[in-house]
Order: structure tokens, then sequence, then C-alpha cells
């Protein structure tokens, strides 16, 4: 039988660690081949997949958070120099092509409906929704963040709820300073606090399980 994940339930510090050290490559312009991506979470957690160490979901979580600090670190100098919406994209297409497909799927992704948002698709809905300055955006079902760093780099506000542990973690090493819950997505309404008062939400809901 196919050996079991055991991907370690407090597995954020890792996680972040391995997006930390992915981010060099995209740094570089340089593709994050399977090798490359291999070697940096063997590296992070200490272990190999074909171990349980980890799985491939969580690689390509690690892969969405660098490029979520890449975005972070040079987003702003990036639309700058690029200043139409067409030259935006394209050069965030660039990005997302060094980034690996999701060819391998988990059961809790399956189970969860954890299917990231493509980069390109993210900065679609953000300059879609004409969020700026003036807006507190909520994300009820953040993921690694890539939604949330174009809102970000709007400069809107931001509310992050993420279900899953892991990611959830992950959002507070990525975006530190911005609160993250972990409640239901789809009864977001009924925990969201009372004082916060999104005027935007924005998100790829996962809820055709339910």
């Amino acid at each position: 039988s196919a050996v079991q994940p055991l991907v370690p339930a407090n597995s954020t510090p890792a996680l972040a660690e391995a997006a930390q050290l992915l981010l060099p490559h995209l740094e570089q312009g340089s593709r994050i081949d399977a090798p490359a991506l291999r070697a940096a979470m063997d590296a992070a957690f200490g272990g190999s997949d074909t171990d349980g160490v980890w799985d491939w979901k969580t690689a390509y979580d690690a892969c969405e958070g660098a490029a979520v600090l890449f975005l972070r670190k040079y987003g702003k100098a990036l639309f700058r120099k690029a200043a139409s919406k067409a030259a935006r994209l394209s050069a965030i297409s660039k990005i997302a092509n060094l980034l690996p497909t999701h060819t391998r799927r988990s059961e809790d992704a399956q189970t969860f409906q954890q299917f990231s948002t493509p980069i390109e698709l993210a900065f679609a809905a953000a300059t879609a929704a004409a969020v700026g300055p003036a807006d507190v955006v909520l994300e009820p079902s953040a993921g690694t963040g890539l939604l949330a760093t174009f809102v970000e780099l709007a400069g809107s506000g931001l509310v992050l709820n993420e279900l899953a542990e892991p990611r959830a973690g992950l959002l507070n090493q990525l975006f530190p300073g911005v609160s993250v819950t972990r409640h239901d997505a789809a009864h977001i309404h009924d925990h969201l606090d009372e004082a916060l008062r999104p005027s935007v939400v924005l998100m790829n809901p996962p809820f055709s399980v339910a």
C-alpha cells in the first residue's frame, strides 16, 4: 500500500522555512522544478516525502508561500514598472511560469476542496474588485494568501480566515500583523468579530462538497 504522509500537525515553521528556501529561485528567475522543490522540503522538514515526513500538497503550499514572499517584497516595484493592467498581468504570468503545476492531490485537498487560486486569476479577481486604500477586504478562505497579496498591494486592509491549520499558520508567518481566524468559511458571518466591517469580500469559494 502507498505510504501515508505523516506531516506534523504543527508544520508551520518548516513550511515557512521551505517557502524562504524557495524564494531565491523566483528572485533569480529560475523555475522551481521537482528536484529543487524536493531539496527545499527535505531541508526544511528534515526528511523526505518517501518517508512520509511531508507530502506534495504541502510542497505546493510552500511554493505559493514563496510567491507571496516574492510579491510582498517586489510587488510594488513591479507594479510601478508595469503601469497598465495588461503589463502587470504579463509580469505575473512570468512568475506563475516559474511555479510547478499541482499534479498531485492529497486526500485532504480533495476532501476540504483546497484548490488554490492560480496567481494570474488572483490578480484578475483583485483588479475586478477594484479594491483600494479605503477598503477592508475579508478573505474567508484565504489559503496561502495569493488573493490577499494583491489586496495588500492595492493598499487595502486585510481580514483573513482559513480553516486548515497548516495554511492558517503559514498566513500568520507571511502576513505578520494581520489577524488570521480559523472558522468554517461557509458560516463566517456567524463567527466574524462584530467590530470588523469589511467593505469587500473576495474569495474563491470551496463549497462544492457541502
